[in-house]
């Protein structure tokens, strides 16, 4: 009978499984799409090409990273073979002339945050005066002091394989190295640190999940495809900017503007109604309450659009279109209602202009907004004169006190 896994459980591995491995190999697919989420325009990036994931620009300048998984030991500890088997590694490809020392950051990336003592001191040698002293430090640590360093027979192979040939090295390939080393920790999640990065975007944060689901599986994809070829994992920034963004585009797109903005008080409202966009209502004989209505989505509609631009929701330039918008729609329906109802009484055509503003639709942003924001529009641009609903409204509200005709 087969054992069944508890996703949430303890069960011990099967002797032949290595999950702390598998994590690894994992991390460098995550670590590629981060890297291509950083990248500039024109970069291409790679994975097991020249290191576990490398980045190259158009200016020569490279980024090799080595990806470390780290669930409970630290691989960057001051006696870590993984860290002595990384400088060893980085120094074979400068000898090998894969990379020039001098336009290379050399990346150390754990997926935790991590220290060591002679890692820390790398990272901070900004100079070759800096490294060399860091350098030194480490020697009398694993050798002994010059020139007997009688500490270093003492080293175990499996570290001295890797510490040895880093510390015998010439200076002029080895203290670029250390100039150029960053360690880079990442949260302890990689996947969340995907989703943190994408956050810094212009992206619906009901959305992140989603897109970085859909980067990491597309990155995934285009590296087996690439090798199922015979052909090096190197995947373009620029077309994985496209796949990103026409994504993004594709379902980060809300149908349906949701307004924020309170009713407003019956105190809020009496205090509009001296405004001009309220008198532009007594020259068409509106009633009080219907008054009231239009202070309401007024208000409404001016918070909405505060709110909305402090979020980031719309862009400002959008306002202004739609704004536009609105007034080549009113002075459209004004021409229309001249001709339908040119032998109608002046008031009566302002009513039927109003009544056809009113129930106008217009999408911002390619969204619907709540029913209150584009007759909340009109009235604001009612209130600067901009539009009117009665034929004369420019000459009658300049006589404050005048009867509507």
């Amino acid at each position: 009978m087969t054992r069944k896994a508890k996703p949430n459980g303890k069960l011990k591995n099967a002797p032949a499984t290595a999950p702390g491995q598998t994590l690894g190999y994992s991390l460098q697919f995550t670590r590629l799409t981060a890297m291509l989420l950083e990248a500039q325009d024109g970069n291409w990036c790679s994975l097991e090409v020249l290191d576990d994931v490398a980045k190259q620009s158009e200016d020569g300048t490279t980024t090799v990273s080595q990806s470390k998984s780290a669930l409970t030991d630290n691989p960057v500890a001051d006696r870590a073979i993984s860290l002595w088997k990384t400088l060893f590694n980085w120094l074979e490809l400068v000898r090998s002339g894969f990379v020039e020392p001098r336009d290379t950051k050399f990346e150390l990336y754990v997926s935790r945050p991590v220290k060591g003592v002679f890692i820390n001191s790398f990272h901070d040698s900004h100079t070759y005066e800096e490294a060399k002293t860091a350098i030194e430090k480490v020697r009398n640590q694993l050798w002994g002091a010059a020139p007997e360093f009688t500490e270093r027979a003492a080293l175990p192979d499996s570290l001295s394989r890797y510490v040895n040939p880093v510390l015998e090295a010439d200076d002029k390939l080895l203290l670029p190295i250390v100039v150029n080393l960053q360690l880079k920790c990442g949260s302890g999640s990689p996947q969340s640190d995907i989703e943190s990065a994408i956050r810094r975007h212009p992206v619906s944060e009901a959305k992140v999940f989603d897109i970085a689901d859909k980067l990491c599986g597309w990155v995934k994809r285009e590296t087996d495809k690439r090798l199922e070829k015979g052909l090096p994992a190197i995947i373009s920034r620029d077309e994985f900017h496209r796949e990103y963004t026409s994504y993004v585009r594709r379902i980060d797109r809300d149908l349906i503007l949701k307004g924020f903005a309170k009713k407003p008080s019956e105190a809020e409202k009496l205090e509009r109604l001296p405004d001009n966009f309220v008198r532009q209502l007594d020259l068409i004989e509106r009633s009080f309450d219907q008054k009231l209505e239009a202070i309401s989505d007024f208000l409404q509609a001016c918070w909405d659009r505060a709110l909305w631009s402090k979020a980031g929701d719309i862009h400002d330039d959008s306002f202004t279109e739609l704004n536009d918008n609105l007034e080549r729609t009113w002075q459209n329906l004004s021409l229309a209602t001249s001709i339908e109802a040119g032998s109608k009484p002046e008031t009566q055509r302002g009513q039927l202009l109003y009544a056809k503003c009113m129930i106008h639709t217009a999408r911002i942003q390619g969204m619907e907004p709540p029913p209150h924001f584009v007759p909340g529009c009109f009235h604001s641009l009612a209130d600067d004169l901009t539009v009117g609903w009665h034929p004369a409204y420019q000459a009658l509200l300049k006589q404050p006190t005048s009867e509507p005709s």
